[in-house]
């Protein structure tokens, strides 16, 4: 753990997807077993999916953990924290969870910026894209879905309140929907860029790995994400 936090400190994104990956690896058992032993409550989620929580949680704890704290292992630490994701992802899947006012719902598939004069923080990245080599005419719609996807993918929000991570979790849970019902290409591309149960990669290493070139990728990926925002949308009213 020492390691990977080491190289995401230094900024090494290859070593980190490597040691990232053995991570992964190293936990398939616990992921097994608490895909297992959630099956039950799982409802109409597919093991695949209960795996993709439980490593994305996973690879969290990898931040959260410090050994000098408690006596648990970082095993013991991760398993909880997995399993209460996957709990939680199962609840928020299986009675459809939305918030009942119109301003609430909007902030399921939106970044709240920061109030300080209002508890209620939810993380968002104020940064250009890392894969757009142009700006695009709904740039505000793209910020808040990248927000929500890295979330997912191991980033959580700055401040912690219960409200603020009622509002995070049903964000996550709507995009995590919206991203099994994309078509496999566009499904696989998405997460790839950003690391949902995997280490993050670029646009240009995906491109070179499918022997295509960067612009095409970067327009495939455009259309996945303005096929996730109505996806979310439509979810999001429901």
């Amino acid at each position: 753990m020492s390691l990977i936090l080491s190289a995401r400190a230094s900024g090494n994104a290859v070593l980190d997807r490597r040691l990232s990956a053995e991570l992964l690896d190293s936990v398939k058992p616990l992921i097994r077993r608490i895909v297992g032993a959630l099956l039950p409550i799982a409802g109409s989620l597919s093991p695949d999916d209960l795996a993709q929580v439980a490593s994305m949680a996973m690879l969290r704890a990898v931040s959260k953990y410090d050994a000098t704290r408690g006596r648990q292992s970082f095993g013991q630490v991760a398993y909880f924290r997995a399993r209460a994701a996957c709990e939680q992802y199962a609840r928020l899947h299986g009675t459809d969870v939305h918030l009942s006012d119109g301003a609430h719902k909007r902030r399921t598939v939106r970044s709240l910026h920061s109030n300080e004069g209002n508890v209620v923080r939810v993380h968002r990245m104020d940064m250009p894209s890392h894969f757009s080599d142009g700006a695009s005419a709904d740039d505000s719609w793209v910020d808040e879905l990248e927000s929500a996807l890295r979330e997912m993918s191991c980033l959580e929000p700055d401040g912690y309140t219960p409200e603020a991570e009622l509002l995070a979790a049903e964000r996550r849970a709507l995009v995590f929907d919206a991203v099994r019902r994309l078509a496999p290409e566009q499904r696989e591309l998405v997460s790839r860029v950003f690391g949902l149960n995997r280490p993050a990669q670029s646009v240009r290493s995906v491109a070179e790995a499918w022997g295509a070139p960067k612009s095409r990728v970067d327009r495939m990926l455009a259309r996945a994400l303005d096929e996730l925002r109505e996806l979310v949308v439509c979810s999001g009213k429901r």
